[in-house]
């Protein structure tokens, strides 16, 4: 019984001390211009010409010269980018959702005020 008590005060102090560390932490997107440069780095070739940041920095779209449109969104720790050829996309006032075409990755709420919604969900 003292074997599993300790291995789990263990376990405990060890998810205690990465919440303390930060890892538990979503990574926010401090401004356009970092969803773009993330984006450009990502995939070959892309320049963007037009980026759209949720109010709380939780996500980007960014649109490029040729006309792709890419999804920037948090994954753990990390931020991933993701093009957009078929999205489903539903909109609710200034609420843009987004599923990408990709069957295990998950649907992404932006919150991007209603013209900025409505401008992104015509054009996805």
């Amino acid at each position: 019984m003292g074997l599993l008590l300790f291995s789990g005060i263990g376990v405990a102090v060890l998810v205690l001390l990465t919440w303390i560390m930060g890892f538990a932490r979503r990574p926010v997107l401090a401004d356009a211009a970092l969803a773009a440069r993330l984006v450009a780095e990502a995939l070959p070739g892309f320049r963007a010409i037009e980026t759209a940041l949720s109010r709380d920095g939780s996500g980007a779209l960014v649109a490029g010269q040729d006309g792709r449109v890419a999804l920037v969104r948090p994954f753990g720790d990390k931020f991933v980018v993701r093009p957009l050829k078929a999205p489903i996309v539903a909109r609710a006032g200034g609420l843009l959702r987004v599923r990408p075409d990709e069957a295990m990755f998950p649907e992404t709420a932006l919150d991007l005020g209603e013209a900025a919604a409505l401008h992104w969900a015509s054009r996805l």
